[in-house]
């Protein structure tokens, strides 16, 4: 039922008007893994900071994580893993320079860099 599931989100994603997933199989699968690490790390910072948005990020990163388990050879796993590892330091980064820096010009920078991230994982899912 499970990969039945993800079969079915893969293919409404990807059947999608959204310019966002890149067309080979190959810069999809990077997609996917790279926005589950940045769906993971916002999740995280949403826990950190008690924001109201943490229940949708959850979804959301659970979404993301799906279709990149639809999309994942076996055989690719560790190299998929590191990605999804490198932009989730990289994104967590990004968000404590939003939240926590002390400049506030880098600080709403970080900001509006996060939300156009963010906004392009988002776009490829549904709700």
């Amino acid at each position: 039922m499970k990969t039945l599931l993800a079969a079915l989100l893969a293919a409404l994603v990807l059947a999608a008007p959204a310019r966002a997933v890149p067309g080979s199989p190959d810069a999809q699968l990077r997609f996917f893994a790279v926005c589950t690490g940045r769906l993971s790390a916002r999740m995280e910072h949403d826990w950190l900071v008690q924001s109201p948005r943490s229940d949708r990020t959850e979804a959301q990163r659970a979404a993301m994580a799906e279709l990149l388990r639809a999309a994942s050879p076996p055989s690719r796993g560790p190299e998929v893993m590191g990605w999804r590892i490198q932009a989730k330091a990289s994104f967590a980064a990004l968000l404590s320079r939003a939240s926590f820096g002390r400049d506030p010009e880098d600080a709403a920078w970080a900001e509006a860099r996060a939300r156009a991230l963010l906004a392009t994982c988002e776009s490829v899912l549904l709700g």
